[in-house]
């Protein structure tokens, strides 16, 4: 079975994922991107199916200042854009565990729990900003529990509806910037996908 999800995730809001930004900067509150998934099925146990399979998770949030008001000049005819005050910042999120799962219906579609332990890093960066270059800080490879459930609706024989909730529990990391600074915390994220199952 091969799943093709698209994908959306509450970004983290620490300020320890982040680079050193002014005050008022504003940061993505939200990654969209895809989820893969790969899954073959074992045995019966008891009503259940037993899984297993691989999932990899790759979402991308940016976030930009309002944009500024124009501001008049006595020797300029035309208002020019007044320069932002703070850097546009973008957060990288990328997960991939292996999936135990079980699962419960027919050939015709099912519903499944399934929970996995694998490896996640979140990696953001600010803009060139008020004469500095690009920043950017990594968490680096840390542990991600994740679990979760959905269900696969069979519209023909090879080809499903499928959607997908699920938990992320990252452990914290150690970080990786050109400024340096502390690790980033322990944090839960929630995703939320939807798309095509192929069997």
């Amino acid at each position: 079975m091969i799943d093709v999800r698209g994908s959306t995730v509450g970004a983290p809001q620490s300020p320890r994922f982040f680079p050193p930004v002014p005050t008022g900067t504003v940061i993505p509150t939200r990654a969209f991107g895809f989820d893969l998934g790969g899954h073959v099925y074992l045995f019966q146990l008891g009503p259940a199916r037993v899984g297993l399979g691989a999932d990899l998770f790759r979402l991308r949030g940016t976030a930009s200042p309002p944009k500024p008001a124009k501001s008049a000049s006595g020797t300029t005819p035309t208002p020019q854009p007044a320069a932002p005050t703070t850097p546009d910042m973008t957060m990288t999120i990328t997960t991939v565990a292996p999936q135990l799962s079980l699962n419960f219906g027919g050939s015709a579609g099912w519903s499944y729990v399934s929970a996995g332990l694998g490896r996640a890093q979140v990696t953001t960066e600010r803009s060139p900003f008020d004469k500095g270059g690009a920043q950017r800080r990594e968490s680096g490879s840390v542990t991600s529990q994740n679990f979760g459930g959905g269900a696969r609706w069979f519209t023909s024989d090879h080809l499903a509806f499928t959607f997908d909730i699920r938990f992320h529990l990252l452990s914290p990391g150690e970080a990786r910037e050109l400024v340096a600074g502390p690790g980033t915390p322990r944090t839960r994220i929630v995703s939320a996908s939807a798309g095509i199952s192929v069997r």
